[in-house]
């Protein structure tokens, strides 16, 4: 077990430490090399991904087939699941000859893991990690990745962000995150010194509190930005407001949402700085980047990434715990696509289209990004099938919840953990959330103006942008 293993863990006890104390012990640690923190792992992964990206399409076509064989051959050997769904289908990793042959295996769903996930874990080789995705569909799902996941993930988010020069520890101000507000004592930030991130509170970001925020900000001197786009929207949208000037960064790093052409202009503007947009997804099969209105780039050395009739398909790399094979991401891609040589293998597309920037409303009209309800150390995701957020008035939310005995008290007191204050959640158990036409789960309809509030802090009644 490494240091980063073993302390994160015990992560909510130092949130709970003294600003002053946090500061001493968080420093003391962020300066210790990520090497030593993550272990070997972390030095295996970022070689191997330096080496990948300089090597020959030969080289990274045979580095893919041979990690997918692995995990073929591991899910083939040691997952149950797997074991009946390839006999059911007649295949076998014996026949994997080559990367087309993928597309002979049977795929999975969300869906799929939910219903079989005891019989898709194997602790044969590593410690199996448990993860929450509250995913853009209103569907909570549990995973279980490897006790190294988070070295990997390290390794390829560093160089990812080094794109746009984005060194380890550079100060950055973060929008993106725990809520970290502290309403009766007048804080909306919080300093994290192990990352050197100063943290807004999103949920304060259009409200009266914002000129301190922006001040705070301001005189943290942050070299970049990263945050939800919904989050860095509301901040630059708010210092318009105020005629408050951007303060001048390297670089804005967006994740966790899709954003919108006329956005990434927006945030270009405002900051004059390039935009690096970060593609990713808990269950960590695929990851991909794009700079300014650039095409996203995988980076195939992560897991193999596919595009099947518009949707991407992903398959693990180096997860011997939980793999997933052909997994169905509910996530879109269009514009031009640039494939490995006579394969469906994606190396470049223009656009992915993921969770949404859905909002809620408090009642003092503030806005709440939905992307900061996925919070699985609250919720009792474990019995929640599906979640649905219904909203005509500030400060009043009806939560629809599909599932087997859940316990919706505890659903509620994990709402107002997430939101702290300014929303009334009426939670109620529904045998079954209506689809749409085109069989999805629509997480928020939301009957207020967001960007109406947004913008002017009045809402318009009657419109649905959800």
């Amino acid at each position: 077990m490494t240091f980063e293993t073993l302390l994160h863990q015990y992560r909510s006890v130092y949130y709970s430490f003294p600003q002053s104390l946090k500061i001493f012990l968080g420093c003391l640690y962020g300066n210790i090399p990520l090497s030593w923190r993550f272990g070997s792992q972390y030095t295996l992964h970022s070689n191997m991904l330096q080496k990948f990206e300089s090597s020959s399409e030969q080289f990274q076509l045979d580095y893919q087939y041979n990690k997918t064989l692995e995990t073929l051959l591991f899910a083939e050997a040691h997952i149950p699941y797997y074991q009946r769904t390839f006999q059911e289908h007649g295949v076998a990793a014996a026949q994997f000859k080559s990367l087309e042959d993928i597309a002979m295996f049977p795929g999975i769903t969300k869906l799929d893991i939910g219903r079989h996930i005891d019989a898709m874990v194997s602790d044969r080789n590593e410690k199996p990690v448990a993860y929450y995705s509250g995913g853009s569909l209103s569907t909570p799902t549990k995973y279980f990745l490897p006790d190294s996941s988070r070295a990997k993930e390290k390794a390829y988010n560093n160089y990812i962000f080094s794109q746009i020069g984005y060194r380890y520890r550079d100060k950055t101000l973060l929008l993106k995150g725990r809520e970290i507000s502290i309403p009766d004592k007048d804080i909306y930030w919080e300093y994290e010194p192990i990352d050197n991130y100063l943290l807004l509170s999103n949920n304060y970001m259009n409200s009266e509190k914002f000129p301190l925020m922006y001040e705070k900000a301001a005189a943290f001197s942050p070299k970049f930005v990263f945050g939800y786009p919904s989050a860095v929207l509301s901040f630059i949208k708010q210092s318009q407001r105020r005629g408050l000037k951007a303060f001048r960064v390297k670089g804005v790093i967006l994740a966790s949402e899709t954003v919108y052409p006329d956005e990434l202009a927006l945030i270009r503007t405002f900051f004059q700085a390039d935009v690096l947009t970060h593609y990713g997804h808990t269950e960590r099969n695929a990851i991909a980047y794009r700079i300014n209105e650039g095409s996203y780039t995988f980076c195939n050395a992560y897991g193999l990434s596919r595009v099947v009739e518009g949707e991407l398909i992903t398959t693990t790399f180096d997860n011997l715990v939980m793999p997933f094979i052909n997994f169905k991401t509910n996530d879109s891609v269009s514009g031009d696509i640039h494939y490995y040589k006579n394969s469906d293998i994606a190396k470049e597309v223009g656009q992915i289209e993921g969770r949404t920037q859905d909002f809620l409303v408090t009642d003092d009209l503030r806005l709440v990004s939905i992307t900061t309800m996925c919070g699985g150390q609250y919720l009792p995701l474990e019995s929640i099938d599906a979640i649905q957020y219904i909203q005509e008035n500030p400060g009043v939310v009806t939560v629809l919840v599909e599932g087997n005995n859940v316990d919706l008290d505890k659903v509620k007191e994990g709402m107002h953990k997430l939101v702290r204050d300014g929303i009334d959640f009426e939670v109620q158990a529904v045998d079954r959330i209506d689809k749409t036409s085109r069989g999805k789960r629509v997480m928020c309809k939301q009957s207020l103006d967001i960007e109406a509030i947004r913008n002017n802090g009045a809402p318009v009644l009657g419109v649905n942008r959800c």
